[in-house]
């Protein structure tokens, strides 16, 4: 024996334990892991939102108030006194303007300028700049063929000239006018122009406090240009308007507020958005995602060491657990070491537990084969001391033979009636034909088992094996009356129903007298046998009793009466076939009858008779009835129906014999015919069995059974395989398709031809064409 290592089991143990909590531990780690990044991300993303809706607010806020502003001063009686005058009076001018702007800067020092346009004069009027300063925004919306939006902030660059230099000023401008049906351009309009220092230096201010993480907040407009003055890092700037443009139009479904991750250098970016609909606006922040995760790798690490403590404490819990565990199943192994021979485990072993599983399986295996050893020995003395009772008269005194019979399970009293049962397995030859030396033996051991089991339920018997076709049951019976002769054989009628139907096997029993000790068995096995040769007159399957003999038994007569054998001779020598039939099953009723001696006699006389007058009447003998054979067959045949069969068979074989030739001869005609036919109208895809029978003016199943019989082939056989050829010699004559020759063949289903071809040529019909045309070549 190959020794498995040290606590091998142990070990496994230990290992699949400790496996089993690392997964567990890492597990559980790399969730609570993956739900802190997701948390995180979260709150960033809140925390982003709320300083986005901060600036969202101010927005609003200004756009509310300018919003305000514009409509306040349009309706301004001072102003539309400048914005619709027809003609030009600048002192006018200059007073009303002043008085506007001292009512506006005063309220709202955010206001960097206002612009009044007057279409009537084409003249625009500033406050806060020169007085005709251009507007460029003015000019847009007069010179293009669109109107600007109406009170909705426009970030631009107004420029300002500083000693002699023009610097950039960046202005939020917003602009009110009104429009008619006819005239699509309004009659006068006003621009207010909004500081960008009010919103931008705001946005700026967050950006300073979030620079040391890498946040930055953008703004763009609904053109997707950004608001800015010139500070920010164009890089930046350019990739964050690219990728939330590509995000917009991969998700055209997303809402007005969210979040998602893009990478910029190499660097992974969560960008938060939101939109400032009243501004048509939209806020974007940017945050360096390594700089969000340095908490979470702080939590990794924490994680990392807790996960390797509680690996630590798993392991010593592991050992704990494994050797409470294993303690047992070591005593187990030790104790089986040493009280188990060595030489007992002969096979490689790997652990304790395959050790003990081969411990056990051998010592079970041991246990049978002492067991069925035990048994078998038993089983042979059984049947020898229950042999001994049927063989031989010998005396062992009571006491004695009831310890023989406890020792052996003998089930039969000690005292008491007793009888024979021989149980005869019919038709024995086509038996040892069909079963194999094993399959006879487990069919004869069914026969006790089933016999005994049903005859039990009344009376007391033990069965034993006769070898060959016959088994025995010694039965207790009754010692007084003699209606145990029916009951026993009522219930040996119902083993021969059991039997016949689980084994398709049937069997004659036959029943002896009663004996009123054990040495008169032999005399009973011996009756039961000479009873069993009745089976001849009586049948299979039949139950032979002493009382239904008794008629053959007492039986004077030597043989069949003369007259009826001469009846016969008549019948033969004028060929009255329906009259030999009469007379012949009369004669072996009347056989039937007799000793089975002279029966057995009488029927070698009749098959002599039945042969001499065959031969007087000038007609040939059928070969069943040639001298040569019919005495071998007779003595083959258990039972007097099957030898009347070859008898009377034979007779008919005799006489019908030249209608017999008659009938080949036409069959063979129609054969041919039909071959021949189906050889010339093989194309025609109507051809059919019922079509051919109904030309040839015979049945379809008549025409269908005369061609089998002669040919084995069936009609619709022939027409495939006649299709099949020709198509094989149009694949490799022609350059045809497979469709055209399927049509020339008669056949309408193409797949059907190519199951056909298949199935006879073992390949397609392409496969078949390529394969000639190649070995035509070689």
């Amino acid at each position: 024996m190959k020794r498995f290592g040290a606590k091998a089991y142990y070990i496994k143990m230990l290992l699949w334990i400790s496996v089993a909590i690392l997964l567990i531990v890492v597990v559980l780690s790399a969730v609570v892991y993956i739900n802190a990044q997701k948390l995180l991300v979260k709150n960033e993303y809140a925390s982003n939102q709320k300083i986005l809706y901060q600036v969202k607010y101010n927005m609003e806020f200004m756009d509310q108030t300018i919003s305000s502003l514009c409509q306040s001063l349009y309706l301004n009686s001072d102003v539309a006194a400048v914005m619709y005058a027809r003609q030009e009076n600048m002192v006018e001018v200059a007073n009303r303007l002043n008085k506007v702007t001292s009512s506006v800067t005063s309220a709202n020092p955010y206001i960097h300028s206002l612009t009044i346009y007057n279409r009537n004069l084409d003249q625009a009027y500033n406050a806060g700049r020169p007085l005709f300063f251009e507007d460029k925004l003015l000019s847009a919306l007069y010179d293009s063929d669109r109107l600007l939006p109406k009170m909705k902030p426009i970030f631009r660059n107004i420029q300002k000239l500083v000693n002699g230099k023009t610097e950039p000023e960046y202005v939020f401008s917003y602009m009110m006018y009104e429009t008619s049906a006819d005239d699509l351009k309004p009659d006068g309009v006003i621009v207010v122009n909004v500081r960008s220092e009010w919103l931008l230096d705001n946005i700026g201010q967050i950006n300073m406090i979030d620079k040391r993480k890498g946040d930055n907040i953008f703004i763009v407009d609904q053109a997707g240009e950004y608001l800015d003055d010139g500070t920010g890092d164009r890089e930046i700037m350019t990739w964050l308007k690219n990728d939330f443009s590509a995000y917009r139009a991969d998700h055209p479904e997303a809402d007005t507020e969210g979040f998602f991750q893009r990478k910029h250098g190499g660097k992974p970016y969560l960008i938060t958005y939101s939109n400032v609909d009243s501004a048509g606006m939209t806020l974007l922040k940017t945050q360096p995602v390594l700089e969000m995760y340095q908490s979470i790798d702080r939590l990794r690490t924490s994680i990392l060491l807790i996960t390797l403590i509680a690996l630590l404490l798993a392991f010593a819990v592991s050992i704990l657990i494994s050797r409470t565990i294993y303690r047992p199943i070591g005593n187990l192994v030790n104790a089986v070491r040493q009280n188990r021979p060595t030489r007992s485990v002969e096979v490689d072993v790997v652990d304790e537990i395959s050790y003990l599983n081969t411990v056990y399986r051998q010592s079970m295996e041991e246990l049978n084969l002492f067991y069925k050893e035990k048994d078998q020995y038993k089983d042979v003395m059984k049947h020898y001391w229950l042999s001994r009772l049927l063989a031989e008269r010998f005396s062992i005194p009571g006491p004695e033979l009831a310890s023989l019979f406890k020792e052996m399970r003998i089930a039969l009293p000690l005292a008491g009636a007793y009888a024979v049962c021989l149980l005869k397995i019919d038709n024995y030859k086509e038996f040892q034909q069909r079963f194999s030396a094993q399959d006879k033996d487990t069919i004869r051991f069914a026969l006790i088992n089933i016999a005994s089991e049903i005859v039990a339920g009344k009376y007391p018997n033990e069965g034993i094996d006769m070898k060959e076709d016959q088994v025995l049951l010694i039965v207790s019976v009754p010692e007084t009356g003699a209606a145990w002769h029916d009951g026993l054989a009522a219930l040996l009628a119902e083993a021969q129903d059991n039997f016949s139907r689980f084994f398709k096997v049937t069997f004659t029993a036959s029943i002896s007298g009663k004996a009123e000790a054990f040495g008169g068995l032999h005399a009973l096995y011996t009756q039961a046998m000479d009873q069993a040769m009745y089976r001849l007159q009586l049948g299979h399957g039949s139950v032979i009793t002493p009382e239904r003999l008794q008629g053959c038994a007492d039986n004077k007569k030597t043989g069949y009466s003369k007259e009826l054998e001469a009846w016969l001779m008549e019948t033969i020598k004028s060929g009255n076939v329906a009259a030999m039939r009469d007379v012949l099953a009369s004669l072996f009723e009347e056989m039937a009858s007799l000793n089975y001696h002279n029966a057995l006699i009488s029927i070698l006389r009749l098959a002599d008779a039945v042969i001499e007058g065959l031969d007087k009447a000038k007609v040939t003998a059928a070969s069943s009835l040639q001298k040569a054979s019919i005495g071998r067959l007779i003595l083959e045949k258990e039972t007097m129906a099957e030898i009347e069969r070859i008898v009377w068979s034979g007779l008919q074989d005799s006489f019908n014999k030249e209608t017999a030739e008659e009938t080949e001869a036409l069959n063979s005609f129609v054969v041919d015919a039909v071959t021949e036919y189906v050889h010339r109208n093989y194309q025609d895809s109507s051809l059919s069995l019922s079509s051919i029978a109904s030309m040839m003016k015979i049945s379809s199943r008549s025409l269908s059974k005369i061609y089998k019989e002669a040919t084995q082939l069936s009609i619709a056989d022939l027409i495939n395989g006649v299709r099949l050829t020709k198509a094989a010699e149009l694949l490799i004559q022609e350059d045809l398709s497979v469709y055209e020759i399927v049509q020339k063949v008669g056949i309408t289903n193409e797949t059907y031809f190519f199951s056909l071809f298949k199935k006879k040529y073992k390949m397609t019909p392409k496969e078949y064409a390529l394969q000639r045309n190649a070995n035509q070549i070689n």
